[in-house]
């Protein structure tokens, strides 16, 4: 039994969250309150806080792997094409570069977001992952891959949590959650004391102060899924993947190439 549970806890690994863009400025502590400049490359894990400045924003892939900062990374073309949404033509969530899709998160201007757990277990079968979020303050823009059913994905806030799964979305910090495509559940306390549980469908958007789940309007949903996908497909235009020989075959690394503010701007090297 206690080498069954040995075996266990090494298949759990730690993930990273590495800053992929920044717009302004941004700063990170360890959880102790000591704040460090970020900068693109710049890696978090476990217990530590990134905050946006006032007028930033700051670009997060979620993945496995440490990322590597460096010029040399290529992007592909992007593809998807459109759809029409109430007459409107829209480029799809989900166009991007020809490259494996990753969990991105955005912080807005002026947000706090801790990392509280970050984990990827092998269970042989299948890979299962965990991530919990802490936003404190602000608002972040998301766009969460298919997960296994056994994984969980989790952002909590003040007054409750949400849990995402597939799906891209955008999250206050007071509650407001707007889903571009996939489901969200949120549960929390209302602004009249009561307990809630919602799910949140794509072009929905609940407002926990009324407790009210409403509709977007076409051309607001057309919108929102325009500037959705466009930091998509900026944060895929960053990342390649390149595969490295091991013994056991090849293993994955993320390469991603540093850019600050819309124009792309090359910030640092190798």
């Amino acid at each position: 039994m206690a080498f069954t549970s040995t075996a266990s806890a090494q298949d759990v690994k730690q993930g990273v969250v590495t800053v992929v863009r920044i717009h302004g400025e941004a700063r990170y502590s360890a959880g102790d309150n000591v704040w460090h400049p970020v900068m693109p490359g710049t890696t978090l894990s476990d217990n530590d806080v990134i905050q946006s400045g006032a007028n930033s924003t700051v670009d997060l892939v979620l993945a496995e792997k440490v990322a590597r900062v460096g010029y040399q990374s290529t992007a592909g073309s992007p593809i998807g094409g459109s759809v029409t949404i109430a007459g409107l033509p829209v480029t799809p969530i989900n166009a991007g570069q020809s490259t494996p899709e990753q969990n991105i998160i955005r912080l807005q201007p002026d947000t706090t977001l801790a990392i509280d757990k970050f984990t990827f277990t092998q269970t042989g079968a299948d890979t299962v992952s965990d991530t919990e979020l802490d936003l404190r303050s602000g608002n972040v823009f998301g766009n969460v891959k298919k997960i296994s059913a056994e994984s969980k994905y989790l952002i909590k806030m003040p007054t409750g949590v949400a849990g995402v799964r597939g799906t891209a979305f955008l999250l206050g910090a007071n509650g407001d959650v707007t889903v571009l495509s996939g489901s969200v559940v949120v549960s929390g306390i209302g602004a009249n004391g009561q307990v809630y549980t919602t799910v949140v469908a794509a072009g929905d958007q609940f407002n926990p102060q009324t407790g009210q789940v409403t509709r977007l309007t076409p051309r607001s949903l057309v919108a929102a899924i325009r500037d959705a996908t466009a930091i998509v497909i900026a944060i895929h235009e960053t990342v390649t993947v390149v595969e490295t020989p091991t013994i056991n075959g090849y293993t994955p690394i993320i390469d991603v190439s540093p850019t600050s503010g819309h124009s792309g701007t090359f910030v640092g090297n190798r």
